[in-house]
């Protein structure tokens, strides 16, 4: 089944459907802090196919199966309150998924596709949707668990944030694109009114067009009812906006200390004219923006330098597997995923935890001060089951 593969994966390429400077702090703690994940309790299901924790949220857990587009909505006892599936020839199929599902409330899920938003009861019956402000001809995907569309209610609006999808009369390969990149999409429920916010900083190395991989700039956030906070995947930097009103005002950025993080340089601007958008998720990225009480928690994985992941694959396209396995197996070494943990109000990096090796590190689901992973990938077994664990994050 091997549904944690997207780990594994080289090198490669697939299209999409669609296509004032910040100023600067670097702050290292002297004795930083050490954290521990502990488990606390653990649920499993019998599923085939490639099932992703998607949400917890209102005493539920969301599992999305990549492959055959089924919703399945468990109770935190382990009990399967229901489950749906939503097939491409249906009147209300969302398109091609944009990003996982999520909990609305403790009555409805809500997905992202190429056709736009789609908001679900949970038996399945469609109860609205949202088209997205540009049409959409498609985008990439990855099941990262966790990696979905989130809500967030300021006064009397329900927000929903999620990464953007619009390109404005533009493509990844084109100078404009990069200019009228916005990373992050607001849309209030209320009347749903949707706005972009949120551009390449000016000194930032996807400005030059260093971004036509996808996975390079993919935009990470988390964000509460006074800040928003957002890394690009390639790009080692933590940024706070605060809200104002309709808009979101730049504060801080900081530069992350992330040991082993590769560097992605991609291509510049006057060398994009004949290329193709592609996503690589062997290179070094930021995977994930959290918030756990007074700190902000970023998931990275150290990955391969832009440099070495071409080398990789032009070994694969001589035909020389062997060679490029060993030679990605020499770049890496013995790299890890972690998670920096910086603190809210200081605005300072205060450590790096480090993932047990019973859960995937792919991504997580945290539900208030609790995270939930999934099991361990087992590469020498086909599992035909979902394995989730709670845990703690505890500070030593």
């Amino acid at each position: 089944m091997n549904r944690y593969s997207y780990l594994l994966l080289l090198s490669f390429g697939f299209l999409i459907w669609s296509c004032n400077p910040n100023a600067q702090e670097t702050i290292v703690k002297s004795n930083p802090a050490n954290w521990e994940f502990e488990k606390v309790d653990s649920l499993q299901i019998d599923i085939l196919g490639n099932p992703v924790l998607a949400d917890v949220e209102f005493g539920k857990v969301l599992i999305y199966d990549t492959q055959s587009r089924e919703f399945l909505i468990l109770k935190l006892q382990g009990e399967v309150q229901s489950r749906f599936i939503k097939d491409p020839d249906s009147f209300d199929n969302f398109g091609f998924p944009l990003l996982l599902p999520a909990f609305l409330d403790e009555n409805q899920v809500m997905i992202p596709g190429t056709s736009g938003l789609y908001i679900y009861d949970l038996e399945g019956k469609m109860e609205a949707k949202i088209p997205h402000p540009e049409v959409l001809s498609g985008s990439t995907f990855t099941n990262f668990p966790g990696y979905s569309i989130d809500y967030l209610k300021t006064g009397d609006n329900q927000l929903i944030l999620s990464k953007s999808f619009r390109i404005f009369e533009s493509y990844v390969g084109q100078k404009e694109f990069y200019s009228r990149f916005r990373a992050l999409e607001v849309l209030n429920l209320e009347d749903n009114t949707s706005r972009a916010w949120i551009p390449f900083p000016e000194d930032s190395r996807f400005k030059n067009g260093n971004g036509y991989i996808q996975s390079d700039f993919e935009p990470y956030f988390a964000a509460d009812e006074k800040d928003v906070y957002l890394a690009f995947a390639g790009e080692p930097r933590l940024h706070q906006f605060a809200w104002l009103g309709d808009s979101l005002s730049h504060q801080k950025t900081l530069d992350l200390k992330l040991p082993d993080f590769a560097e992605i340089t991609g291509k510049p601007l006057e060398k994009l004219a004949d290329v193709g958008v592609s996503t690589n998720l062997s290179t070094a990225a930021i995977r994930k923006v959290s918030l756990w009480g007074d700190r902000i928690l970023v998931l990275f994985y150290p990955g391969l330098s832009t440099e070495q992941a071409e080398a990789i694959t032009m070994e694969f396209q001589k035909g020389n597997r062997e060679e490029a396995l060993a030679m990605r197996k020499s770049f890496l070494g013995d790299r890890k995923m972690g998670m920096a943990v910086v603190d809210k109000t200081s605005f300072q990096q205060l450590g790096i935890a480090q993932f047990p090796d019973w859960v995937n590190p792919g991504g997580f689901v945290r539900e208030a001060e609790d995270f939930w992973f999934q099991k361990a990938f087992n590469p020498d077994e086909e599992e035909d089951f979902l394995k989730i664990y709670k845990v703690k994050l505890v500070e030593k």
